[in-house]
This record gives structure tokens, sequence and C-alpha cells, in this order.
């Protein structure tokens, strides 16, 4: 597989993937609803169900605020039902006035945490496994890992500074070219194609899974 299709199907399954496990959330949250739950046992339910994924999740915010010195000082894993909306798992951090790359880093801190966790399983040969249960197990892990990847509006408030930053960038670019050479340019996207086509088998079982919810969920009334 070529380097460019490689990045244009991996960009296409994490698209994918977002999309349905939104989906899934939405159409589970409906069908426990429907059998007469309370949001606090729907809200419960779930957080049980996706608490390995959430784990992942606020560790990659704590563990880059903490690598990019941001004093992290508080983790939570439990959504906590306030007044008039829910508030999901948070870690809070140091924040300095005007600053945004920090920010912006520690917020899309999930998306990698749970890509290099993925990798982790796979390379270890943990999925598919050669003992049901195993294969059992780490599929339950890699569903809940990748519908909790995805950054929150909240994480990702400062993402908008990335629009000047990048204008910015281009411009000192083409101000001041920097020469790299080809064979650098080629060692590094050889790594980047390895590391995304290692990662094929948990996200295309997670697109295939989260997709056979969305069907099953929908027919039920």
């Amino acid at each position: 597989m070529s380097s460019s299709l490689a990045f244009f199907v991996f960009t296409a399954e994490i698209f994918s993937l977002y999309f349905l496990s939104r989906l899934v959330l939405q159409k589970a949250y409906i069908s426990f609803r429907r059998i007469g739950l309370g949001n606090r046992m729907i809200i419960g339910i779930i957080s049980v169900i996706y608490l390995p994924g959430t784990i992942i999740h606020e560790l990659s915010h704590y563990f880059i605020a903490l690598l990019l010195n941001a004093n992290p000082h508080e983790v939570s894993i439990f959504p906590v039902i306030e007044e008039k909306k829910v508030r999901l798992g948070h870690v809070i951090y140091e924040k300095r006035k005007g600053e945004f790359i920090r920010p912006i880093l520690i917020g899309v801190a999930p998306l990698f945490g749970a890509l290099a966790v993925l990798w982790l399983i796979v390379y270890s040969r943990q999925f598919p496994g050669n003992e049901i249960w195993k294969t059992i197990l780490f599929g339950y892990l890699i569903l809940t890992i990748t519908a909790n990847m995805f950054s929150s509006q909240q994480d990702l408030v400062d993402v908008i500074y990335l629009v000047p930053l990048g204008i910015l960038i281009l411009l000192i670019l083409y101000l001041f070219p920097i020469s790299i050479s080809a064979s650098y340019l080629t060692q590094i996207t050889n790594v980047v194609v390895f590391f995304v086509l290692t990662i094929q088998p948990p996200l295309l079982f997670s697109i295939l899974f989260h997709a056979i919810l969305v069907l099953v969920l929908s027919k039920l009334k």
C-alpha cells in the first residue's frame, strides 16, 4: 500500500469511528430510555461499559500535561451529574494566560494515546489472540478505547488558534526555506506507514462492530 493511500484509509477510518461511536451512544441512550431507565442510571451503565477507554483518555491528558510541565493536579474518570449538564471525566492542569500551544497538545492527547495503546496490543500479539478469552478481552478493550479516543469540545477550545499559527509557520518556511534530504523524509514516511498498517486490525474491527451495533440498536423498538 502506498503512503498516500495508507494515510487516506487511516483518515477515513478515524472519521468513521468518530461518527459511528457517537451514533452508538445516541441510539443506546434512546434504547435505554424506551425501557424506562432514567438519566442517572443510563449514564452509570454507559460509564461502566466505557470505563477502560475513559481511563486511557484521561491518563493521556494527564501524562502529556505532566510532560509539558502543566502541573496536572486533579484527575477524574467518572462523570458528575450536575443540575443541567453532565460533567465527564476530566484533568485539571495549570493554564497560563494567553498560551494555546500546550492546551492544544494536551487536548488532542487522547487520540495519540489511544493509537499508541492499540499499536502495543497488536504488536504484542494480544489481538487477535490464540485463545478465545484473550481475543474477547482485548476486543472489548479496543472497542472502549476507540470510542473514547476523541477529544471533547472543551478539550479542543484552543484549536482555533491553529489557523493563524499554521499561516505563520507557512510564511516562515516560505521566507526561510529548510532543506530536508529526501532519504530522511522517506524514512519518516516509512515509519508512519508501518504504524498505520499495524493498527489496521483493531481499527477495522471497531468500525465493523460499531456499524453492527448501530444496525441492531436501530431495529430495537
